[in-house]
């Protein structure tokens, strides 16, 4: 039984954690509803709201005064798996899930400015249906928020150029839900003793008539780890029109340590026949539950324990340029890198489990750096309201042989509108809508079987942000 372990945490941290929030991998991108509304482009022209303290953090410089900007985006994913064997389509049962962020920033001279952020720059969530779906043994549920709290500075070097500089603490937290096919698991060799003719080692509840696809235990992983980033960048106003701009996000090592409960699931079934002789026997009609139920006792292979892992945030960075086509109306266009090649390394620790044989694990997952492009426009059509609209592309992390039900990432085209307005002359409002359009792709709910199904994968993303100057 302790392989349903192995399974819950290996299927867990491969790369297939894929986007379900909005970007490749498990990164989120949606860290600003002006940016989002301009595809999130910002290397070279961060909005003025304090979001440069994640897109580029030398947009602080210049930025007059005390600001505080505060935003939400709310994720609104549908997608489904359509099996190959039988036809039937799984819907995804994704909440409507929020992405808050909040800047707060103060201009200490016309050079200098700081500020400190707090934002999600990785994490997800996904959710699928228990019943009747077989991929809820690779698992159903899976939460994973990093959350960043940086405190930056930008500084006005030269007329021309613009430097900036924050330090990010991290504090990440990571909760998964798998069931576990009682069929699948090893018949205990007391119970094995009883036959006739004595089982064989490792022969499995599917022989003894268990059918496949019977829930007897729901696990749930919860973990958490912490540590700290560098976010860094530079802004270059070639001339009158043309600004050149990039940022670097360090990559960190998070090491997790948390608890795996196991709670067990009523299957119904009972033992057909007498197993053995009596009294040391187990009678016809005697549940099947009662057979497993001391695997979950502590010291039993299912007991709740402690575990620990790491998963690597990976290093990220944008590098862009705007150009100003007349006084109000701009383009502009960034190349983004997120390195998913430097997850390439997994170590499960199971040695504090109580009574633990299983050896330590280490996996190394084929994942594959993404490249995303984006381009984006603002129009200004008053001095109170600018429209903006954007495009972007991205390409997949999770390699072909490993898309999971964890999600099932894939090349994404996304397309976004907005609008920014003068409330009042403090108050900005911003506003912005970004749909989601992955591109189909196979996978698998069996990773013992392969890719045996379709996955498909979309979202709309609806923004809302205030800043307030003072």
């Amino acid at each position: 039984m302790r392989r349903f372990a192995f399974t819950l945490l290996a299927g867990a941290f491969l790369p297939s954690l894929a986007g379900a929030a909005a970007a490749q991998g498990f990164g989120v991108y949606e860290q600003g509803t002006c940016t989002m509304g301009r595809a999130g482009v910002a290397a070279a022209r961060p909005c003025a709201d304090g979001s440069a303290i994640f897109f580029n953090p030398a947009g602080l410089a210049g930025l007059s005064g005390n600001r505080a900007s505060l935003g939400v985006t709310l994720i609104a994913a549908s997608g489904s798996f359509t099996d190959d064997f039988l036809g039937d389509e799984t819907p995804l049962d994704n909440p409507l899930i929020p992405v808050p962020n909040l800047y707060i920033t103060h201009a200490f001279s016309p050079k200098l400015t700081a500020g400190i952020g707090v934002f999600a720059p990785y994490g997800l969530e996904t959710k699928w249906p228990t019943e009747n779906f077989e991929g809820r043994f690779v698992g159903y549920n899976t939460d994973l928020a990093s959350i960043y709290i940086q405190p930056t500075i930008g500084y006005q070097l030269h007329d021309r150029l613009k430097v900036g500089v924050g330090l990010a603490y991290i504090t990440s937290h990571l909760r998964l839900h798998q069931r576990s096919d009682l069929s699948q698991q090893i018949v205990p060799p007391t119970l094995a003793a009883l036959f006739p003719t004595p089982l064989p080692a490792g022969t499995r509840f599917a022989a003894l008539g268990v059918p496949t696809g019977t829930d007897f235990a729901d696990a749930e992983l919860t973990v958490s780890g912490s540590g700290f980033a560098v976010n860094f960048g530079a802004i270059l106003r070639v001339n009158d029109r043309l600004t050149i701009g990039g940022h670097w996000l360090t990559r960190k090592t998070i090491t997790y340590d948390g608890d795996a409960v196991f709670n067990p699931v009523a299957t119904g079934l009972e033992v057909p026949v007498t197993i053995g002789t009596c009294p040391v026997c187990v009678p016809a009609g005697t549940p099947i539950d009662g057979l497993v139920a001391a695997g979950f006792d502590p010291g039993g292979p299912l007991a709740d324990g402690a575990v620990s892992t790491s998963i690597i945030m990976p290093p990220q960075g944008s590098l862009g340029f705007a150009y100003d086509m007349t006084d109000t109306w701009t383009v502009m266009a960034d190349y983004h890198l997120v390195v998913w090649g430097w997850f390439n390394k997994i170590e499960i620790d199971f040695d504090r489990f109580p009574n633990d044989t299983l050896a330590d694990i280490e996996l190394h997952p084929s994942n594959e750096d993404t490249h995303g492009f984006r381009i984006g426009t603002e129009y200004r059509t008053s001095p109170k309201l600018m429209l903006r609209g954007g495009y972007l592309y991205h390409s997949a992390a999770s390699p072909s042989e490993f898309v999971t039900p964890l999600l099932p990432e894939g090349a994404r085209n996304e397309f976004t509108i907005g609008a920014g307005f003068e409330a009042t002359p403090s108050l900005h409002v911003d506003l912005g809508y970004q749909y989601i359009k992955q591109n189909d792709r196979r996978g698998t709910v069996n990773t013992a079987l392969g890719n045996t199904g379709l996955y498909r994968f979309s979202a709309h993303l609806l923004g809302v942000g205030l800043s307030y100057t003072f």
